[in-house]
């Protein structure tokens, strides 16, 4: 006899994309003998499911030795797409990578493959709330500018302001791409 027993939902990621969607299958429980069906939903009353966490993009407050630290959770599965991603970075976002690492430009601090509200953003600077996504030509049709634009949507909700530039431009024009990046940032005057 198989029963299927559901531990509890959680989000999914797209392996594409990097955003939360969707919900995992039940898991087989009963028939492998591991536990009693009783069991099982115990154990996930007393566990928050991720649904059981803010919106995406939400702050939850984590109390530490250091007093009270604003700390958005982020899924596992976002996680770990975002250390896939950094290490397999297109070339234009290597190239605009190493201009931008290492405070390089003009001392600011960005972070690459960053999951900031359910997406996985190319680059980002926190500290400034700016957001550099490199584009390539599948980002050219009709579906994906749609979503891209629902993307960019939702991270200005959150205050953050986003820049797009395509491949072709990191890569013959480098130089361009960091004096917008500090013009939009105030910095240019410096």
């Amino acid at each position: 006899m198989s029963a299927y027993t559901p531990l509890c939902h959680f989000r999914d990621i797209s392996p594409t994309r990097g955003e939360i969607g969707g919900s995992l299958p039940h898991v087989l429980i009963q028939s492998l003998g591991l536990a009693s069906a009783g069991s099982i939903s115990t154990w996930a009353e007393r566990v928050p499911g991720v649904n059981n966490l803010p919106p995406c993009g939400g702050d939850v407050t984590k109390v530490t030795e250091w007093g009270t630290l604003p700390h958005t959770p982020v899924p596992p599965k976002i996680r770990s797409n975002a250390r896939r991603m950094r290490k397999v970075m297109t070339d234009a976002e290597l190239r605009l990578w190493n201009e931008l690492r290492a405070h390089r430009l003009m001392g600011l601090s960005f972070r690459r493959q960053l999951p900031i509200a359910g997406y996985i953003v190319d680059f980002a600077c926190p500290t400034e709330k700016l957001i550099v996504e490199v584009d390539g030509s599948q980002h050219a049709n009709d579906r994906d500018q749609t979503y891209d634009r629902v993307r960019t949507l939702r991270l200005q909700a959150d205050g953050w302001t986003v820049l797009r530039f395509w491949n072709d431009d990191v890569l013959k024009d480098i130089d361009n791409v960091c004096m917008h990046i500090l013009t939009v940032l105030g910095k240019d005057q410096a």
